[in-house]
């Protein structure tokens, strides 16, 4: 992906704009972007760590012709980053966004799909997050180390608003806007996370959804029946092994593969309807091979095969 980024990034400075690149690649690879390693440049300038309040600083500079080459937050007397607070959180003026961004109808289909029926041509997937932030450290996730290991959540009320000025936007376009909840673990918190769906569902804030969830928060019933009731349509879980000493090995050792099968018992109804489907997140390991056996026989759940290369 990040070589991708690069091509565009280039792209754009041949012709003639301004770029800036930040997020957990850029924050552990600076030189790489600034072209300080022996390579090209790809950035006018970066950004590291959360952007949230070094970026007004990068637009009102650019503003002036003073680009810096690096931005990053402010610190604490302890040195580490501070991290912005999500309440309030800023407005996203989705009343007038162009959504094409988030389309997964191309562009030349949806006059073609437009005809079969109203919502059939237009179909977005819009990213919201409702916290960030994670405790468990996994070796190979970046996102403690970009984000921190304390959780910050927006409020219900906040995000609730969100959604619904969503849900009137799709009605505006007469299409479908679906929800992908970029929280790292949407269920960190169970408490936090059961009023946050209750309250969408009180709200009628209901649009379907995507989300990532660990297999350790979802042994829960109640959990479930309010994950379907609030509108999911897909949860992705990551269980990588189900051997104790590769979870160990990547210092996951919160998600037990001994609990897997009776988390298995609560999700049948999460799966039986249409409305409440659950899919599976893998990380290939050394036992990956015993492990999609064991789940597929004990579990029966269905193993995507996909390329990272």
């Amino acid at each position: 992906m990040v070589a991708r980024a690069y091509l565009v990034a280039d792209a754009l400075r041949e012709a003639g704009f301004k770029v800036v690149m930040g997020g957990p690649h850029v924050t552990e690879c600076p030189d790489e972007a600034l072209g300080r390693d022996g390579g090209p440049r790809h950035a006018d300038a970066i950004a590291l760590g959360e952007a949230d309040e070094t970026w007004p600083l990068m637009v009102a500079d650019a503003a002036r012709g003073e680009l810096k080459d690096i931005y990053m937050p402010e610190v604490d007397p302890a040195g580490n980053d501070k991290k912005p607070n999500l309440q309030p959180y800023p407005h996203i003026p989705w009343e007038t966004l162009d959504l094409d961004q988030f389309s997964l109808v191309p562009k030349m289909l949806q006059p073609a799909l437009s005809r079969m029926g109203e919502g059939w041509g237009k179909f977005f997937v819009v990213p919201i997050e409702t916290g960030r932030g994670c405790p468990y450290g996994c070796e190979f996730c970046t996102v403690t180390g970009f984000f921190g290991d304390s959780i910050r959540f927006r409020s219900n009320e906040s995000v609730i608003e969100e959604l619904l000025r969503l849900k009137a936007r799709a009605k505006k376009e007469k299409g479908q806007i679906a929800v992908f909840f970029i929280d790292d673990n949407l269920a960190i918190n169970k408490k936090r996370l059961k009023g946050l769906l209750r309250d969408m569902i009180a709200a009628d804030a209901i649009l379907p959804w995507v989300a990532q969830i660990s297999a350790n928060l979802l042994a829960d019933e109640e959990l479930v029946d309010l994950i379907a009731d609030a509108g999911a349509r897909w949860i992705f879980i990551g269980m990588e092994s189900i051997d104790p000493a590769n979870m160990a090995d990547v210092n996951k050792t919160f998600s037990k593969p001994a609990n897997y099968q009776e988390c298995s018992k609560v999700w049948p109804a999460a799966t039986s309807t249409p409305s409440r489907r659950s899919s599976s997140e893998w990380t290939m390991t050394p036992s990956a091979t015993l492990t999609v056996r064991s789940m597929r026989s004990k579990n029966g759940l269905r193993v995507c095969r996909y390329s990272a290369s």
